[in-house]
């Protein structure tokens, strides 16, 4: 069949308008453009019809109801539509039916989409081919896609009648949403199928996000901005677009986004060492505001690498701090990537100058011992040797270096802080922006409460409510382990996280110019090593003792040992031996009178100003005591 422009087209069409045959005639044009054109020519001499307006709705066309139009014409018309709809439904008689029926009036339809049709009805009748058929240059195709109703997408046609109109009309891209068994139509029942359709390439499996995720990437692709956990940190690695190395890593290790989120966590135990320590720090970022289930697996896995599992831990979550706490249990040293990577911990085991070298050094070495649970016959030692003649009695009482205050200060008494934590109070205030002026001060025997509180209850300016959070974690042996013994001093990290939320309500306090200066205090200190060395060696005593056996009520039939010091009619061990009769504890202890009970912090805060005190020379270790003292690697 030859290929005609437009105007040749028309012209053929003019002499079958002029001459005696009224079977239709058939225009056979697949571009848009031409069929445009043709409609011009004509649109002032022919009706025009739409195939269209014979469909109801999202139904096929009523053809008795078309061919009884057709034959009640008044005019000549030129019809547009017959083609496409052919096209989508293949219902290639209505086609026959039309060409075979003689009208009062001349009849061309341009016809879309079916020009192998009606070539070989031009083949079979040559009289056809002669004088009722031609067909215009231009080529075109339909792209249409029919979206299942159940996906609630916008699409271009809401039935089937909107579709036809708007292929009548010269659109070839057109979306519809149909019930119809349509041909040539690409049919897509997911939101998946439909994001394959718009991109042919895309090649991420039906399994990697779920039908929600999938209906939201097909209306918003973009990916950037979220956090890393979110699945469309993990959809962006579809495209390529995944800049980060270490979540680049771990979506190339994921099928789904569920595996994405597992590997989140545990992608770093498969890192190459030249990438290590720079995934290391990729993840801990990564992952550190997410409550994950998968933490607990990472937890475990890394705790079975014994001597390496601080390498794959960080201080993002307690979890993870206190397994670093668990896996170093029994070591003679601190490995030095636990300070690195627990900051916090660090602050803790910093040298702190107590003012007097010995007590330096001890503090140096207890907070070494509570760490790891070591035992350390030297130190245990050297805790005797100052049980005996008990240095500190040299120590001011709280009560005078609270006098010198008068009540123009603000009064915080934490419950059970002893001394060991005064090198991370001054972290924590230097992070605030605090000076804090610390002074070390002696407390009442027997350490508890009911003989130290004097302080708070006659203190003559404003105070803070007591907070007992310290000393209640103390006594809450339950919450350790499932035996209620405290094998490990986990709850190391609990301490810390409570002193710092202690020094920063100081802050707001000062901040807010509720007061000035604010004084931080304790009635006790508390003993972790009375717990870990103290259940050998027992005194019988007359009367029973009492708080773990730390003291007992003073009774004339029997004599005070030489370890313990005789005050308020109580004596109190200065070592860490035990009264019998005393229920054992398994976290920490307070009652005798070893340097961590009886030794208490009175520490001043302000605002820091413009003049910053000079950084204190911290001593260095003593000379004459052994090597047991030296912790570090």
């Amino acid at each position: 069949m030859e290929i005609l422009s437009v105007a040749a087209a028309a012209e053929k069409i003019r002499r079958y308008l002029k001459g005696n045959i009224f079977s239709p005639y058939f225009v056979v044009s697949d571009g848009a453009k031409e069929c445009a054109e043709l409609k011009k020519f004509f649109s002032g001499t022919l009706a025009q019809v739409y195939i269209s307006n014979f469909c109801a709705g999202d139904s096929p066309i009523d053809e008795d109801l078309l061919v009884e139009r057709l034959g009640a014409l008044k005019r000549d018309a030129i019809c547009f539509g017959l083609g496409e709809y052919i096209y989508f439904t293949a219902k290639e008689d209505i086609l026959r039916r039309l060409q075979e029926r003689e009208f009062k009036h001349k009849l061309i339809f341009v016809c879309s989409g079916v020009t192998n049709l009606l070539e070989q009805f031009a083949e079979e009748d040559s009289k056809f081919r002669a004088n009722q058929i031609c067909r215009v240059e231009g080529s075109g195709s339909f792209s249409v896609v029919s979206y299942s109703a159940n996906l609630n997408v916008p699409t271009d046609a809401k039935d089937f009648s909107e579709l036809l109109r708007l292929a009548e009309n010269g659109q070839r891209m057109i979306s519809v949403q149909t019930d119809l068994p349509l041909e040539n139509v690409h049919e897509i029942n997911s939101f998946y199928d439909a994001i394959k359709y718009r991109e042919p390439d895309f090649s991420a499996p039906l399994d990697a996000l779920n039908s929600q995720q999938w209906q939201e990437y097909f209306s918003d692709e973009n990916c950037a901005g979220y956090p890393p956990e979110h699945w469309r940190s993990f959809a962006a690695g579809f495209k390529g677009k995944i800049l980060n190395q270490y979540l680049k890593f771990v979506f190339e290790r994921s099928t789904r986004y569920e595996d994405y989120r597992r590997n989140l966590f545990l992608a770093l135990f498969d890192a190459d060492e030249k990438v290590f320590e720079e995934f290391y720090a990729l993840r801990k970022a990564a992952v550190k505001n997410i409550s994950s289930q998968y933490l607990s697996e990472y937890v475990a896995r890394a705790e079975k690498f014994s001597a390496d599992a601080v390498k794959y831990l960080t201080d993002n979550t307690a979890k993870e701090r206190r397994a670093m706490i668990r896996v170093v249990q029994g070591r003679e040293k601190v490995p030095a990537a636990l300070e690195k990577k627990y900051p916090a911990l660090a602050d803790y085991l910093a040298d702190f100058d107590y003012g007097k070298a010995e007590l330096t050094e001890y503090f140096r070495r207890y907070r070494k011992i509570k760490l790891l649970n070591f035992d350390d016959e030297n130190f245990k030692r050297r805790v005797n040797e100052l049980a005996l003649r008990r240095p500190f009695n040299r120590f001011e009482t709280r009560q005078k270096l609270l006098e010198r205050f008068n009540g123009n200060a603000k009064l915080y008494w934490l419950d059970a802080l002893g001394v060991e934590f005064c090198g991370y109070i001054q972290a924590r205030a230097s992070q605030f922006g605090l000076h804090a002026k610390v002074e070390i001060a002696r407390a009442d025997l027997p350490t508890l409460t009911s003989q130290n509180k004097n302080f708070y209850d006659d203190w003559r300016g404003d105070r803070f409510a007591k907070n007992q959070r310290l000393d209640d974690l103390k006594h809450s042996q339950e919450k350790f382990d499932a035996d209620g013994k405290c094998s490990a001093p986990t709850y190391i990290d609990a301490e810390l996280e409570i002193i710092a939320s202690a020094v920063e309500e100081i802050k707001n306090s000062l901040a807010v110019r509720d007061a000035e200066k604010v004084i931080l205090t304790s009635d006790h200190g508390a003993s972790r090593l009375a717990v870990m060395y103290g259940r050998e060696n027992k005194f019988k005593m007359r009367s029973v003792g009492e708080h773990s056996g730390r003291c007992c009520p003073i009774n004339d039939l029997d004599a005070r040992p030489d370890c313990a010091s005789e005050e308020n009619g109580y004596w109190v061990l200065a070592n860490y031996d035990r009264f019998s009769g005393g229920r054992l504890s398994s976290v920490e202890v307070h009652g005798g009178a070893t340097l961590e009970e009886i030794l208490v912090p009175v520490i001043e805060f302000s605002l820091a100003g413009v003049e910053t005190p000079a950084a204190e020379k911290i001593p260095a270790p003593l000379e004459n005591l052994d090597e047991g003292f030296d912790f570090f690697e």
